[in-house]
């Protein structure tokens, strides 16, 4: 089968090629799907530009997390899953997946059902985003037995803006940062405020919040939304010296997040995109051939939602 993959590490258009390897089988508790789509994420063009692994996430020459697609052969011990079936995953995170490929053999455990709301590439972009935010939401405490106001920093982006509708779906007040020009497409998503990210004056004025979401790169939320008790949860990290700032204002928990893979909460995702309450919105869809495009489309830091690779069309 044919499958993407990296010389080595540098520049998307000089080591992004593709090679023949030989076609994965479904082993004991995996499900072989036959990819349609494949999205793309901050993770991706970083580990490929430095070429090795980052803490936990492992490196490989054949990129790929998450993957949209059919079902063509079940393993053994594998219940619930059928050939013909259409499922996503963020596929074996934080451990290498190779879903940039013809085919690929996923873990059952990492499997749900594609939302029939969805088209294949919202489903293939959907995974990684979705479950961050769904686990960020988790580790902060926000859930729909409580009336919480949440702060997301970021969102536009891809999990930010899913963590906006993620965190409406639980019954919180959402406020969330934005550029000018976004503005309305985050309100869209049901953000209750949506505030300049460079407005100094603002952001002062949002007050307390239950929970921090931040999902920008060495962001501090402004010091008037932290008070005690309040969980601030990054999917990017902070600095030591971050880190303890944040906690002199009495944030707690102060905690990064790794996404894992989790099938179980896939499934959830799903049951709200099917009830209507959540969306992806695709940025881009690039084909195959065109994978070093879309990951310098990622990489340009320009994105709003997710960037998608459509591997292909008919699966």
């Amino acid at each position: 089968m044919r499958a993407a993959a990296y010389t080595g590490p540098g520049r998307a258009a000089e080591v992004i090629g593709f090679r023949d390897v030989e076609a994965p089988a479904a082993g004991p508790g995996e499900v072989l799907v036959r990819v349609g789509a494949v999205g793309l994420n901050p993770v991706d063009v970083k580990i490929r530009a430095a070429g090795h692994d980052f803490g936990a996430i492992r490196y490989s020459d054949r990129p790929g997390w998450d993957v949209a697609g059919t079902v063509v052969a079940v393993g053994d011990g594998v219940t619930g899953w059928a050939v013909g079936d259409a499922v996503f995953a963020l596929a074996r995170f934080p451990e290498a997946a190779h879903t940039l490929a013809e085919l690929v053999a996923v873990p059952a455990a990492d499997l749900a059902a594609a939302p029939r709301a969805w088209s294949t590439a919202q489903a293939g972009a959907a995974s990684l985003a979705a479950l961050t935010a769904w686990q960020a939401l988790d580790a902060a405490g926000i859930g729909a037995d409580r009336d919480a106001r949440v702060l997301v920093l970021g969102g536009a982006g891809g999990v930010g803006h899913v963590t906006v509708q993620l965190a409406k779906a639980r019954g919180a007040l959402v406020i969330a940062t934005a550029s000018p020009a976004k503005q309305d497409l985050v309100a869209s998503w049901g953000a209750d405020e949506v505030i300049d990210y460079r407005d100094e004056s603002a952001l002062a004025a949002i007050g307390a919040v239950d929970a921090v979401i931040v999902t920008v790169s060495d962001t501090l939320p402004p010091r008037g939304a932290v008070d005690a008790g309040t969980a601030v949860i990054t999917i990017t990290g902070f600095s030591a010296a971050q880190e303890a700032e944040l906690r002199s204002w009495g944030a707690d928990p102060v905690q990064r997040i790794l996404v894992a893979a989790n099938g179980a909460q896939l499934a959830e995702i799903a049951a709200l995109a099917d009830a209507g309450r959540l969306a992806v919105h695709l940025d881009a869809e690039f084909g195959f051939d065109d994978l070093a495009a879309a990951q310098e489309r990622v990489e340009s830091g320009r994105v709003t939602g997710k960037v998608v690779v459509i591997v292909d069309p008919d699966a």
